[in-house]
């Protein structure tokens, strides 16, 4: 859940409403608020599957199609300004997309309600900056062209916001707050990506901190260049238009960038509405009505849609519309949810308990573990790190670089798990029992790891002979080199005279690669 907050007399003038018209429509939507009348300002909940209402224009947009059915359409005009992709950074951050705006009028609140967004939207949309990173620049501070490019640590020295000195990149993800914050993200590839403009001034340091001379909006500001940079180009074109229409909104008038790869370009921001076949008969079936076409169209536009035909226009801001069953449940909105008839289903299934494994669990709850629950997609770079790059199961056509393959084995998730939750104590056990796809074949698998100060392999082991003693097994281990392990302390798991899994202690360079600073054991064994 995610809490913004915004002046109530800006909020009003913004979407012509009243404070209690604002607050029940929101509630409507499914944005609940309140009033704070010693400050005078209202604190909305959000879900992260809203990332345009973390903009105050954004929730005042959807409150005027709501009530006033006011749709607006954005267009950017064509702009002068390119900015050159250096093949390097296909290795680290592959992609970007840039606007102009320009016409703004910056006030203090302004400022804040922008970097509220930027902070919020990195922190969902972008996965903490996993996903993509956002930087601003006064556009009468940068020199076009500007290129994204890497550079070697040792050759980036900049001002960085916030920041008292000149320093090095390495300096800066060691001892500034963002670099400590994001630093692992980039330190261990050789070259780091960077905007530079065409005076050679570095205007950020990606995906960690603008330059103080070239990143930094006042409120003299009235033209502004805005990058996002990340691993998902879907996202980060998403993220842009979110920001672009917010500026819009502002009276700011959006301009087009030309970005250069090596073998294409690519004019961002791209603001066409995406069309999106709407199948109404199905649609009434999902939600137990019946609505014809002439309601429908009314109930779309009281959610931002324009019908055509029978497809809707999904406008350029709704990152979180992938299919239409969310477009379904827009429509469900503008009916009301207390406009539904509740009604007994008209079918009965009776459940059972589920006693596969129940030994396996009880025994890892017994020990300490707590249970975890991941994706069974991963990606081809996460499984190549820990050593299962090869027959790999792959997705044909992937909405994303996220999720691109089945997962070949559950330590990768594991180590994910320690990295989000490095900073809630120690010690850390977790366990997992998860289909994956290993060598052409679906198995069951059960993953358990410690994380701590100082955990012994004779610690780890303990656990795993306790798995097996539980099930009445006999295991022993033998010496190994797994890319994941440390070849001094690794080794597979045999049982019955058949190898059935791996255990040791992760070695340095992937606790370096997850950012984490603790002693990580694993083991991952086959369960039937």
């Amino acid at each position: 859940m995610a809490v913004v907050e915004f002046l109530i007399s800006d909020f009003e003038k913004l979407c012509g409403l009243q404070k209690e018209k604002i607050i029940e429509g929101l509630t409507n939507i499914g944005a609940p608020c309140e009033e704070e009348p010693e400050v005078k300002k209202l604190i909305v909940e959000l879900t992260p599957n809203r990332p345009d209402w973390f903009a105050m224009e954004g929730l005042a947009r959807s409150l005027r199609s709501y009530y006033f059915k006011e749709i607006n359409e954005y267009k950017a005009k064509k702009g002068d300004y390119v900015v050159q992709v250096d093949k390097s950074v296909a290795k680290v951050r592959p992609y970007t997309v840039c606007a102009v705006v320009k016409g703004l009028k910056m006030t203090d609140e302004r400022i804040a309600d922008m970097v509220q967004v930027q902070e919020k939207l990195i922190a969902t949309l972008g996965r903490w900056v996993k996903k993509f990173g956002m930087g601003l620049y006064p556009l009468e501070r940068i020199k076009f062209p500007v290129r994204y490019t890497t550079m070697k640590p040792e050759e980036i020295r900049y001002l960085p916001l916030n920041y008292p000195t000149v320093a090095d990149a390495r300096e800066i993800i060691e001892k500034h707050e963002k670099g400590k914050a994001y630093g692992h993200i980039i330190k261990n590839f050789e070259r780091w990506p960077v905007f530079v403009d065409a005076d050679n001034k570095i205007m950020a340091l990606i995906p960690i901190v603008n330059s103080a001379e070239t990143g930094k909006v006042g409120l003299d500001t009235r033209d502004i260049f805005i990058e996002v940079s990340g691993i998902d180009g879907n996202v980060i074109s998403a993220a842009l238009n979110i920001v672009v229409t917010m500026f819009a909104d502002m009276g700011g008038e959006i301009y087009s960038v030309d970005v250069k790869y090596p073998n294409n370009i690519v004019r961002t921001p791209d603001l066409k509405p995406k069309k999106m076949k709407l199948d109404i008969e199905k649609m009434n079936k999902l939600l137990g009505l019946s609505l014809k076409k002439p309601e429908v169209i009314a109930l779309a536009a009281r959610m931002g849609y324009i019908m055509e035909g029978d497809s809707v226009l999904v406008p350029p801001f709704r990152a979180d519309v992938i299919g239409q069953v969310d477009v379904v449940e827009d429509i469900a909105i503008a009916y009301g949810y207390n406009n539904f008839e509740p009604a007994l289903p008209d079918f009965f299934s009776p459940g059972k308990l589920n006693r596969k494994l129940e030994t396996e669990h009880a025994t890892m709850r017994g020990m300490g573990f707590l249970e975890m629950k991941t994706f069974i997609l991963t990606n081809e770079s996460k499984a190549e790190a820990v050593g299962y790059g090869k027959g790999l199961k792959k997705i044909t056509n992937p909405s994303g670089e996220e999720f691109t393959c089945l997962r070949p084995t559950l330590i990768v998730e594991l180590l994910d798990v320690f990295r989000n939750n490095k900073t809630k104590g120690l010690p850390q056990k977790f366990y997992e029992i998860g289909l994956v796809y290993e060598e052409s074949k679906e198995k069951n698998k059960l993953v358990f790891g410690i994380m701590d100060k100082k955990v012994e392999f004779s610690d780890a082991r303990g656990f795993l002979q306790t798995l097996m003693k539980e099930e009445g097994k006999i295991f022993n281990l033998e010496k190994t080199t797994r890319p994941a392990f440390d070849s001094l302390r690794s080794g597979d798991v045999f049982v019955d005279g058949q190898r059935k899994g791996v255990f040791g202690r992760v070695n340095q360079k992937i606790l370096d690669q997850y950012g984490l600073e603790f002693n990580v054991y694993a083991c991952e064994i086959e369960v039937e």
